[in-house]
């Protein structure tokens, strides 16, 4: 992974963390405060010609790049948006992360946010609403499913606050999986999105849990509200 391939990296993922679209402050903005990029003392000076800072400055280029691309939309405005080909990419990228060792703009709490906004893209579990619709045609079956929407920002502000290592029974897939295992958790909020009932503020300290898959899957077992964590404890207990 080269350089330019770090900042490409680092830019989806900030308009990944925004919610797949945003302005080119508020993309910058996420950029220092989700903590996506480890930054030089020449990232950190600033450019004489356009008062910029520099980092800020060539995640702007890259972002032209993308656009001729096809990996972030221009249609609208001051607006960079991530497309269905981007998303691809990003995960793409994210995927060698694990298969390098020396990084220009990374450390490990960069990668750690990276990976998190990664995996989250393949995670859909407190997406799903059970009760789908399905009308049969021959071999034919077309569902209509509702979905809700989660905040990249606080799956990264849970695993940031709870760490990577599962809460309900200690396991770690990097001490399991080594390095690509790194940075890997799934994030549950202990109240179903689906009963929020529209948009709600959520505590990430209170109402978000970092577990392992099967954790995961076990609290979800039990329908229509999850195990709680101290349940989930006290079954990983007394099965020893």
């Amino acid at each position: 992974m080269t350089a330019e391939d770090e900042k490409r990296l680092i830019l989806l993922a900030a308009i990944i963390s925004v919610g797949g679209s945003g302005s080119k402050k508020k993309v910058l903005d996420e950029v220092q405060h989700a903590g996506l990029m480890k930054f030089s003392p020449y990232d950190l000076q600033t450019r004489a010609s356009r008062n910029e800072l520099n980092w800020r400055n060539d995640l702007a280029y890259i972002r032209d790049h993308l656009v001729k691309e096809g990996h972030v939309s221009s249609a609208q405005w001051n607006s960079w948006t991530l497309t269905e080909k981007g998303k691809e990419y990003f995960a793409s990228l994210a995927a060698r992360l694990v298969s390098q060792r020396h990084f220009q703009h990374f450390n490990q709490e960069t990668i750690s946010a990276i990976s998190a906004l990664a995996s989250d893209q393949q995670l859909s579990d407190d997406n799903a609403l059970s009760g789908e619709t399905a009308l049969v045609e021959g071999h034919q079956t077309q569902r209509w499913t509702n979905t809700y929407e989660r905040n990249p920002q606080l799956r990264a502000a849970a695993i940031r606050i709870h760490g990577v290592v599962c809460m309900g029974c200690g396991f770690n897939f990097e001490a399991k999986y080594g390095a690509i295992g790194s940075g890997f958790i799934e994030v549950h909020h202990t109240k179903p999105i689906s009963s929020l009932g529209g948009a709600a503020s959520v505590d990430p300290t209170a109402d978000l849990v970092v577990l392992c898959s099967n954790c995961h899957s076990i609290v979800h077992r039990k329908r229509p509200s999850p195990l709680s964590l101290e349940a989930l404890r006290t079954l990983v207990k007394d099965q020893g």
